[in-house]
């Protein structure tokens, strides 16, 4: 559904389409009052017997958002018709259990015996609540609502050391839902909390957040280590992709929110260090569940619960490739975003990537902003519209990174003399707008470290936003103002390039993490 959206691709829709229809054959041969699963139904009761069975709330919300983006999104209505059997179908089962059993039987159901990952079903039933005002879908969204650990983040409180990381975002999305749907404050606060928290305790210089304790062993690397402890986390099995994908969602949230571009530098921290490079291009479907981040390490030799290394086409469907299949239908996600104001239209770039926004609400807008970004500083923006002039507002994101001094703002050619503060917005002084006006904006990157959250000697370098990292087996000792490392000439169509020369006199290449593929590299590095 995504793809079709994205690309119009029909091929997708067609292929979309078909998918839909086996799946209601299915429901149809099943007749389980709406039940549909790639499971059988007996893995519900196995759970009330309080049996180990992995996820069957997580695979049947996956079902469900996809039959829910089908429906919305290509106005496939048998998709919905589908949909809303399976919702009856759970209501009457999550019915019969609050009925059947008490409380705390209930709790150890779903956040225990599923080893918590029951998925983002509140989030789901939350989004249906606001679409329909159905109260059967607020009530059933509480149900899955964990009091204990969302209640420990409404008080701030950092207690994810050891927890599975991916198990706990979809539930603060949940929270984040709730909020937007019933006004609770405290839902909003604990989707603020959680962020503050991962972010400040538990956050790598590419925005990924779970590298886990080694003293539990090999799936404790897609838990939290301990709160400001990441020095002791550096594997070759760092960032599960879900979490990345999920924390994303979480700071797309507190952007809508707040308008703070603090947020929005958090959301292009992670997509360009922890999204774009998760693929080897070498061909379809090589997508990596891990991310290494430590010394030595190479992404084909990463370890993941999901086996060694890239993933294949077509033997290989972790839950990394389910969010990362969705995450490259939606890399439009984010650029920009549109408001009102006094009714006058706002649009705020959000993010430099080429593409092109087009909004019908008004009257014909349409901005195509043309980059190479990061391999070059500037975005050229480029207005066209339907009419002779036409009233917009225009904001751009000025990055924490940005060398303010060195960079500087053109609106049809004339240099402007305009204000840029780091990690905020510039309202352009042009707000009538005609076809063909260009914007170019230059932003000024530097070379700088930033040093591991519980050790200042150890530090990752940095570009601009992207990480850079070594191509060298070992984490070399490099002068702490970074005084012998320069920039390698490039163009646009090749990738960014440093050459560092360590205090012991040995050279090695730095690139961007993301245009690594298959070499041997270092991301963190001490200081001398």
């Amino acid at each position: 559904a995504k793809a079709y959206l994205a690309y119009n691709n029909t091929h997708q829709l067609a292929k979309a389409q078909y998918l839909v229809e086996q799946l209601y054959r299915v429901q149809q041969i099943l007749n389980e009052s709406g039940f549909l699963a790639a499971w059988p139904s007996e893995h519900l009761r196995r759970l009330e017997r309080l049996e180990k069975v992995w996820a069957p709330i997580y695979c049947y919300e996956k079902l469900l958002r996809g039959l829910s983006d089908m429906n919305t999104m290509t106005g496939l209505t048998l998709a919905g018709t589908m949909m809303r059997s399976m919702l009856e179908y759970l209501y009457n089962w999550v019915v019969h259990c609050v009925k059947t059993y008490p409380t705390s039987h209930w709790h150890t159901m779903i956040f225990s015996t599923t080893d918590y990952e029951y998925g983002g079903i509140s989030e789901f039933l939350y989004e249906q609540y606001g679409l329909t005002g159905d109260r059967r879908f607020l009530w059933m969204g509480q149900q899955f609502d964990d009091g204990q650990f969302l209640g420990a983040l409404s008080l701030n409180s950092d207690f994810l050391t050891g927890i599975h990381a991916n198990s706990h975002i979809p539930p603060v999305l949940g929270s984040g839902q709730r909020y937007a749907v019933t006004g609770e404050p405290q839902y909003r606060a604990i989707l603020e909390n959680f962020y503050s928290i991962v972010w400040n305790n538990h956050t790598y210089s590419t925005g990924g957040s779970n590298g886990g304790n080694d003293s539990v062993g090999f799936f404790q690397r897609e838990h939290y280590s301990d709160a400001n402890l990441l020095s002791q986390t550096l594997w070759d099995n760092n960032q599960e992709f879900c979490v990345q994908y999920n924390m994303l969602k979480v700071i797309r949230v507190l952007v809508e929110w707040t308008g703070d571009a603090e947020y929005a530098n958090a959301y292009e921290r992670v997509f360009v260090n922890s999204i774009w490079g998760t693929q080897d291009p070498s061909g379809p479907g090589h997508m990596l569940y891990s991310y290494p981040l430590g010394e030595g390490v190479s992404k084909p030799t990463s370890v993941s619960s999901g086996g060694i290394g890239y993933g294949s086409q077509f033997d290989s469907f972790w839950c990394c490739y389910t969010t990362a299949i969705d995450q490259w239908t939606k890399m439009s996600d984010s650029i920009y975003f549109l408001t009102n104001q006094n009714d006058v239209p706002s649009l705020y770039i959000n993010l430099f990537v080429a593409s092109q926004v087009d909004w019908y609400e008004q009257q014909h807008i349409s901005i195509r902003q043309v980059t190479a970004f990061p391999r070059e500083t500037t975005t050229t923006l480029i207005v066209n519209t339907s009419i002779d002039v036409v009233p917009l507002n225009i904001y751009l994101r000025v990055p924490s990174w940005i060398v303010a001094s060195d960079s500087w703002i053109e609106i049809n050619g004339i240099r402007r003399q305009i204000e840029l503060i780091p990690s905020s917005y510039v309202l352009l002084p042009v707000t009538q707008w005609k076809a063909n006006d260009r914007i170019v904006y230059n932003m000024a990157m530097r070379v700088h470290a930033e040093p591991i959250n519980d050790n200042p000697q150890l530090a990752s370098i940095l570009f601009g936003p992207v990480v850079l990292a070594g191509l060298t087996k070992s984490a070399k000792t490099l002068p702490r103002d970074l005084s012998l490392i320069r920039k390698v000439n490039s163009t646009v169509y090749e990738p960014i390039k440093f050459e560092a020369t360590a205090l012991d006199g040995s050279i090695f290449e730095l690139l961007p993490l993301y245009e690594i593929v298959n070499e041997t590299y270092t991301v963190y590095f001490p200081l001398g």
